[in-house]
C-alpha cells in the first residue's frame, strides 16, 4: 500500500526585528543556528509521531469496499439520483494499474492499449433500479487516504471489528488493510456469513470436529461497526423519476402489497400510501433475491457482467418512516430467515406510551405445522415513551444480525434481544444439514443452493397511513470458500500453485477451523467476494515464518494500527479540475 507523506512541518520563520550593527554577524549566526536546530527538532518529532502514533496510508484496492474505497469509477443515476462506485475495468497491459480513463480509445506515446474492449464504453447498472448507464472516458479515481493510529499495547489492544493495517504475511514489504474478526486465544468459524468464536481449551487442536465443542457464540458487532457494515439493497427514495420507456414499464418496485392491493399506492412513488382501514401487509418481492452482491464488483460484460451476488443473506435491516392518519396504528416488522420468523411489534398504549415486543417462532418447514399455529416465543417486551402519533412521521428500524434483534424508534434503541444457536443448530436451520453431514463434505458450504432464502414483510393494523424512506439493507456476509488453484505469487511470469488448493478455506469448514494463539489475529475484508484475506492465504513468507509459521493468521508483530479517519477521500473532477471530496471525510468504524 503506497504511503503518502502526511507529516511535514513547515520551516520555522526567522525572528524579525533589527539588531545593532555591531552585533549583526553574531546575531545572524545565532539565528541560522537556532533555525537549523528548530527544523531538525521539527523533523525528528514528525518522524517519531509518524513512527509511533499516526501514519497515513492510501487504499489501493477494493477489498474493503464500500467501507473504504480503492481505485474506482463513480457514477450517479440521472433517473434515481443514486451515487455508487465500481472497480476499474481496464488496466495497463500486463499490470494491475488501472488506466486513467475507463472506456473509449486511450492513447499513450502513440500506442493504443489493447485490453478487454478498451475502445468500448463502460456499461454499469444502477443498484437501486437496474437502469443501464453507458460511459466513455470515465475518469478513474484513486482510493481513500486514511490515518492509522499505531497500536500502543501498553495503552490499548486491538478489538474485534477494528479496521486494521498490517504487514502482509505473504509479503511483509506490502501493507494490507482488513477488518479484524478473530482475537488471540480463540477458535474462529465463519458460518452462514457470520463470525462465531469460542475460547481455546487445552486439547482442542486434536478434536476431529471442533464446531461440535461447547462455548461457540456469534460474535456480535458493536452498534457503530454494524452501522458502517450495512449494505443498501433498496431504498424508496431512489425510485426513478419515470418508470416508463417507449410505452412500457422498465422499473417495478421490489415492495408489493398484500391482499388489499387496490388500496395501496406504491408504483412510481417514493412514499407509499395505504388508504384502507383493514389490516394489511407490505412484502418484499421474492423475485428480487437478497444476495451478497456489491455494485463495486460489477464486471465487464465479457467477463460475465451482471448481478454478482451468489449467497442469500439473512442478516437484514428494515427501516421506514411511518405517518398514520389516525390513532391506534400497530406495526410489525418481520424477517423470515433460517426456517424461522423474527418479529418486532410496536403497539400503542395509553397517552404517549407504547410497547415494543421482540419475538421469534419456527416456520412450517421447521415446525411441521401451519404458521398460524406455531407459537411465538417472546424475547423482549419493553414499554417506552413515544410511538406513532396521527399526522407525525416516526422512524422505525428492525435489525436482525449476528443472532440478535434490535428495534429502533426515531433512532433510539428501545428493545434488543439475542438468541444463541450452536453451529449445529445454525447449519440445520440455514442449510437443512446436520453438522456431521457438513463435516463429511468439504464442499457442503460453498454451494449457494444449499442455503435458505430470506423474506421480509411489514404488517399494519389500525387505519390509513403513509410510509417514507422504505428501505432494506443487508449485513456483510463472510463467504465460505475453498483455497484457489493458484496463490498470489507470480515467478518468471508463471502463477504459482496454491499449496492447499481445493481444500476448505481457513475458518469456513469444521476441518479448517481457525485456532489462534496469544499473538495471532484473524482478518477478513468487507468486500468478502473480492478480498484476498486470511481465509485464502498460502504459507507465510520465509521472513515471517521465522516469527510465525501459521498459515492464515496475522501475528501481533505484523500489526501496524487501527484505521480511524478518512482525511482525503478520492477527489472528483469539475470541468477537468480535481476537487477534493471533503464531504466524504469520515471516521472509520
Amino acid at each position: 500500500m503506497p504511503t503518502p507523506h502526511p507529516l511535514r512541518s513547515p520551516d520555522a520563520a526567522p525572528p524579525g526585528g533589527a539588531a545593532p550593527q555591531a552585533g549583526a554577524n553574531q546575531g545572524h549566526g545565532s539565528t541560522v543556528k537556532e533555525t537549523f536546530i528548530s527544523i531538525v527538532i521539527a523533523f525528528a518529532l514528525a518522524f517519531v509521531f509518524r513512527g509511533f502514533v499516526i501514519e497515513a496510508f492510501l487504499i489501493p484496492t477494493g477489498s474493503m469496499a464500500p467501507t473504504l474505497m480503492g481505485a474506482h469509477m463513480r457514477f450517479n443515476s440521472p433517473q434515481s439520483g443514486y451515487d455508487w462506485a465500481v472497480a476499474p475495468w481496464f488496466n495497463y497491459p500486463g499490470t494491475q494499474t488501472p488506466m486513467p480513463l475507463q472506456g473509449g480509445q486511450q492513447l499513450e506515446r502513440g500506442q493504443r492499449f489493447m485490453g478487454p474492449d478498451p475502445s468500448g464504453p463502460v456499461v454499469v447498472h444502477d443498484p437501486m433500479t437496474n437502469a443501464e448507464l453507458r460511459r466513455v472516458s470515465e475518469p478513474r479515481r484513486w482510493g481513500d487516504r486514511i490515518f492509522v493510529m499505531k497500536y500502543l499495547y501498553s495503552i490499548y489492544d486491538p478489538q474485534r471489528y477494528d479496521v486494521v493495517v498490517f504487514k502482509n504475511p505473504r509479503d511483509p514489504t506490502v501493507n494490507y488493510i482488513k477488518r479484524l474478526v478473530g482475537l488471540p486465544g480463540e477458535q474462529v468459524a465463519l458460518i452462514d456469513g457470520d463470525i462465531f468464536a469460542r475460547t481455546v481449551q487445552t486439547g482442542d487442536e486434536n478434536v476431529t470436529n471442533p464446531w461440535a465443542l461447547p462455548g461457540w457464540k456469534a460474535a456480535r458487532k458493536p452498534e457503530r461497526a454494524q452501522l458502517a457494515m450495512w449494505q443498501e439493497v433498496f431504498d424508496s427514495r431512489f425510485t426513478p423519476l419515470s418508470a416508463m420507456r417507449d410505452g412500457s414499464r422498465w422499473f417495478t418496485s421490489p415492495w408489493v402489497a398484500g391482499s388489499q392491493e387496490g388500496e395501496w399506492q406504491i408504483e412510481d412513488r417514493r412514499d407509499y400510501g395505504y388508504s384502507g382501514g383493514a389490516p394489511t401487509t407490505l412484502r418484499w418481492n421474492d423475485a428480487f433475491p437478497i444476495l451478497d452482491s456489491y455494485a463495486y464488483n460489477e464486471p465487464p460484460p465479457r467477463q460475465g457482467g451482471g448481478p454478482n451476488g451468489q449467497y442469500p443473506v439473512s442478516d437484514l435491516r428494515i427501516s421506514m418512516g411511518v405517518r398514520p392518519r389516525g390513532e391506534g396504528l400497530t406495526v410489525s416488522a418481520v424477517v423470515e430467515a433460517r426456517r424461522h420468523e423474527f418479529r418486532a411489534r410496536v403497539i400503542p398504549g395509553g397517552g404517549d406510551q407504547s410497547t415494543a415486543i421482540l419475538e421469534m417462532r419456527p416456520t412450517p418447514v421447521q415446525a411441521g405445522a401451519d404458521a398460524a399455529q406455531a407459537p411465538w416465543t417472546e424475547l423482549s417486551s419493553v414499554n417506552f415513551k413515544g410511538g406513532f402519533a396521527a399526522g407525525r412521521a416516526t422512524n422505525i428500524e428492525l435489525w436482525h444480525a449476528d443472532q440478535s434483534l434490535r428495534l429502533y424508534v426515531d433512532d433510539r434503541l428501545v428493545a434488543s434481544a439475542e438468541y444463541d444457536w450452536t453451529p449445529d443448530e445454525r447449519l440445520r436451520y440455514a442449510l437443512g444439514m446436520t453438522l456431521d453431514e457438513v463435516a463429511a463434505n468439504d464442499a457442503a458450504l460453498i454451494f449457494e443452493q444449499h442455503y435458505s432464502r430470506p423474506g421480509v414483510r411489514v404488517e399494519f393494523s389500525g387505519g390509513p397511513f403513509t410510509l417514507y424512506r422504505v428501505a432494506l439493507a443487508r449485513d456483510i456476509h463472510y463467504r465460505a470458500d475453498t483455497y484457489h488453484d493458484y496463490n498470489d505469487y507470480v515467478i518468471a511470469g508463471e502463477r504459482m500453485l496454491h499449496s492447499r488448493r481445493g481444500q476448505p478455506a481457513h475458518g469456513t469448514h469444521p476441518k479448517s477451523t481457525v485456532i489462534l494463539n496469544q499473538d495471532q489475529f484473524f482478518v477478513c475484508g468487507d468486500n468478502s467476494p473480492q478480498s484476498l484475506d486470511a481465509r485464502l492465504w498460502d504459507v507465510p513468507n520465509p521472513w515471517v515464518a521465522e516469527m510465525d509459521r501459521t498459515t492464515g493468521v496475522v501475528n501481533r508483530d505484523l500489526l501496524i494500527g487501527k484505521a480511524f479517519f478518512v482525511y482525503f477521500p478520492a477527489p472528483y473532477r469539475n470541468h477537468g479540475v480535481p476537487v477534493p471530496d471533503f464531504g466524504s471525510m469520515r471516521f472509520i468504524w
